[in-house]
């Protein structure tokens, strides 16, 4: 067992002692409520995640090798029948995608969570030998450590001078055919219309959100883009879900529809949460009952009784009787198509895609 302080030793450190060392097992990190996980093979990456932060089945989605229907099928069934099984190895086994397209998503999370790990410079880190828990990892595939971090270190580089809010907005003010432009600008200017946030752009691209980010920070420099003299703020949509993965793909959907999104988990706060952030809407994903629950939760609060609220669920609509006893909100059967996920939402705030 190796452990520390990562204010001691830097993840770079300590993955150069791993790699040095050809070590296999799983190096997990915590920082506060976040945790991440790194699994290694001789020295060399298998897979790594980072809680809360970016998750397989929104890249896939992401990089447009599988739909936002298809990877809430894979985890529906993940909680039914194959718990602890890898998605990424579940959509494999499904024939949804190749044993190529996976190592390439692969390979792209583990990217953006070793950018994001790389900025931690308090937490605790702690290395095991390998064990069944560290087996289950979704591909054969390995990683090179050092190519891998090499490249975090240019990304960090790069990104670093990045001065971009997520909700900012852009008008085009130069000729790009002039200059020399970065990778993936022509798709950054192929979406500016002046009226779309950063944040909504960044989630229509395979790209990572902070490098789409930097990409706009780039054509500023240049002066082919210009911030918008006046000002929109997107309707803000407050998400609870018990599933970090089905967060995180309807954060990006909803980004898409030009909506802010806040998630949760944790539902004790819920006051807190809607006096803080004034959400226009609010989605719940409903498991077991629960999500009804917290429905009736926010019809209780003062001034609330009229929130619009979605509620996601996966069991067939009663007869009149059962909705008759359940507070009011918009259901939609999962699994369900992102346009139709989209239309429900923006309809409740007001809006039409």
């Amino acid at each position: 067992m190796i452990e520390g302080s990562l204010r001691d030793a830097p993840l770079s450190d300590v993955l150069q002692i791993v790699v040095a060392g050809q070590k296999s097992g799983v190096l997990t990190l915590r920082k506060r409520s976040s945790r991440a996980r790194i699994y290694f093979d001789r020295g060399r990456i298998e897979y790594a995640y980072l809680r809360p932060g970016i998750h397989l089945g929104e890249i896939l989605v992401r990089m447009d090798m599988l739909t936002h229907l298809e990877v809430q099928k894979i985890l529906l069934e993940q909680d039914r029948e194959n718990p602890g099984t890898p998605l990424g190895l579940m959509a494999v086994q499904r024939g949804y995608l190749t044993d190529e397209e996976l190592r390439d998503a692969l390979r792209a999370q583990v990217l953006e969570a070793l950018t994001e790990l790389m900025s931690w410079t308090s937490g605790t880190f702690s290395f095991s030998e390998r064990t069944q828990e560290a087996s289950q990892v979704p591909t054969a595939h390995t990683l090179d450590t050092t190519m891998i971090m090499m490249e975090v270190v240019k990304r960090i580089d790069e990104w670093q001078a990045n001065n971009i809010k997520s909700n900012m907005r852009f008008e085009k003010t130069g000729n790009p055919t002039k200059v020399s432009l970065p990778d993936g600008a022509w798709d950054v200017l192929g979406l500016l219309d002046g009226k779309r946030s950063t944040s909504s752009i960044a989630a229509e691209l395979e790209l990572p959100e902070r490098q789409v980010y930097h990409i706009f920070h780039d054509l500023q420099e240049l002066e082919l883009i210009a911030p918008v003299s006046h000002e929109l703020e997107d309707p803000l949509v407050l998400v609870f879900s018990n599933s970090e993965a089905m967060q995180r793909l309807m954060r990006l959907s909803l980004q898409r529809a030009s909506l802010r999104v806040v998630t949760a988990i944790e539902t004790d706060n819920l006051a807190e949460l809607i006096d803080k952030y004034h959400p226009q809407a609010i989605v719940i994903e409903d498991v077991n009952g629960a999500g009804w629950e917290l429905v009736r939760d926010v019809r209780k609060l003062p001034a609330q009784g009229h929130l619009p609220i979605l509620v996601l669920s996966s069991e067939q609509q009663s007869g009149l009787l059962g909705r008759l006893r359940r507070p009011k909100a918009t259901v939609l059967e999962k699994p369900f198509l992102e346009i139709e996920f989209q239309q429900a939402v923006t309809q409740l705030v007001g809006r039409s895609l």
